[in-house]
């Protein structure tokens, strides 16, 4: 008996010490965010100071790429750390539970549980919170986390609608069964908001005593559209000072005719005719600050918990938006907007404050973590951790970034070039340091045959692996 108690002591205080030596996560993800995040560089308009106070003592990851250009397939990539042409995710409507071989996937909470944390999560994680047809009312993978408060999404709609939107019906949007690109005010205070209180939920867990380190995910929907905000964030942005994106008339006209087809949807001149452009912009602007008042809140009551010296924090999009350039808006093309996204990791441990331009995948941030909380490594992931990087942000890194859209469709990045390759066999080469907005198509330029050839090698790789 005595030694029992003995052994059982041990275990205990074992089970104590891996709970204060194991650094607690708090993933943070924001809907449909691209790189206008005042730390990024990406519009000179944006008002984003949480988010830019937490790249001010973080490793920012200045061209970071998804997996996929949308919410399902890239969420799934990164938390199942598979490539999208394994799963088979490729839309919005996939379970990769229900893809054959992929039934017993361990996630990326699974894994942290299954290593002795709790797991939490607030908002959406997943790409349905609220679930689906296929999985109606559980969430898109129940079970993933061992506490879930599944909240709705965003803000509530004003109470008078497409005021400032653009009817798709009208614009000839193919295939949408969006009744409508809108944006505009809602007269509503912050705490009503069910992306508030998604943050505020999160929060709260941060103010409970906790006896296991812990992984907390938080996601905030704006600003995915539509793009509603409370009227304070509006008002914020005077419409006529608005700076538009940089757009090249006849962008599209040496890109692929698949990439045409995904970008020319004729919203763009509906817009313009319209009038609208600016006010687009604007409301991105303002559901962008609005989603950053979240995440401050978030943030406020880390600062104010007895985790904060323990806390790893990992901020993400789950891909970037277009707002005119290449004539589209949304995402789902291949190109700079849609595949980039805002990547911020705090370490207060290991890591330093600093801009890494390196390319790396939030494909990437599953065997990261793993690597950063010393959890025993995970084989079988598609991703590399960039742990060192979070250390030293210029130290070394070989790996193109993929992302894919649909079956065949495919771009690499690296430092220097984005490499895109369609179905039907058409290329895509820019050169990045002359061309970061990828206007001019040089892949058929025949001093860049060699080029060509070492992204299609290098693409085939990845595929075999």
């Amino acid at each position: 008996m005595i030694k029992y108690k003995v052994s059982l002591f041990f275990c205990l205080l074992a089970l104590a010490s891996f709970a204060q030596n194991k650094p607690n996560v708090l993933l943070i993800m924001v809907d449909d965010m691209n790189d206008w995040v005042g730390a990024f560089g990406g519009h000179p308009q944006a008002i984003t100071p949480n988010m830019d106070a937490l790249a001010k003592k973080s490793t920012v990851f200045k061209q970071a790429y998804c997996s996929a250009a949308l919410c399902n397939p890239s969420r799934t990539s990164m938390l199942t750390g598979y490539q999208p042409f394994k799963t088979g995710v490729y839309g919005n409507v996939e379970v990769f539970r229900q893809m054959q071989g992929f039934e017993n996937t361990v996630t990326l909470p699974q894994y942290f549980a299954q290593n002795g944390y709790k797991t939490a999560a607030s908002g959406k994680i997943f790409h349905s919170p609220r679930g689906t047809a296929k999985v109606p009312k559980e969430g898109s993978d129940p079970g993933s986390f061992q506490t879930e408060n599944k909240v709705g999404l965003g803000t509530p709609y004003p109470d008078v609608r497409f005021t400032h939107g653009i009817n798709f019906k009208r614009a000839g949007v193919k295939g949408s069964k969006t009744r409508s690109f809108d944006w505009g005010p809602v007269v509503i205070a912050d705490e009503k908001t069910n992306d508030w209180k998604t943050a505020e939920y999160a929060s709260q867990f941060l103010q409970k005593e906790h006896d296991k380190p812990f992984f907390l995910a938080c996601g905030i929907f704006r600003p995915h559209l539509p793009l509603y905000a409370p009227k304070k964030y509006f008002d914020m942005f005077d419409e006529d000072k608005i700076q538009l994106p940089k757009v090249l008339q006849n962008d599209l006209e040496d890109t692929g005719k698949i990439g045409q087809n995904w970008a020319s949807n004729k919203l763009h001149a509906e817009i313009l005719r319209n009038n609208k452009w600016k006010s687009v912009v604007k409301g991105y602007l303002a559901s962008l600050a609005f989603a950053d008042a979240c995440v401050g809140h978030l943030l406020d009551n880390l600062e104010k918990s007895k985790y904060k010296d323990n806390t790893i924090i990992v901020l993400m999009g789950d891909h970037g938006w277009h707002l005119g350039e290449k004539e589209h808006y949304s995402k789902q093309t291949l190109w700079e907007e849609s595949a980039k996204t805002p990547l911020i990791v705090f370490d207060p441990s290991k890591g330093k404050q600093g801009v890494s331009m390196r390319t790396v995948s939030l494909i990437d941030v599953y065997p990261t973590l793993i690597d950063l909380c010393g959890l025993p490594k995970k084989t079988d992931l598609d991703g590399n951790s960039f742990r060192h990087l979070v250390t030293n942000p210029n130290g070394e890194w070989n790996h193109s970034a993929l992302t894919t859209k649909g079956l065949g469709n495919h771009t690499l990045r690296n430092e220097t070039y984005r490499y895109i390759v369609y179905t039907d066999g058409f290329e895509e080469l820019y050169d990045h340091r002359n061309d970061p907005m990828e206007w001019t198509n040089i892949a058929k330029n025949s001093e860049n045959k060699g080029i060509i050839r070492e992204f299609r090698k290098e693409l085939k790789i990845i595929m075999e692996k």
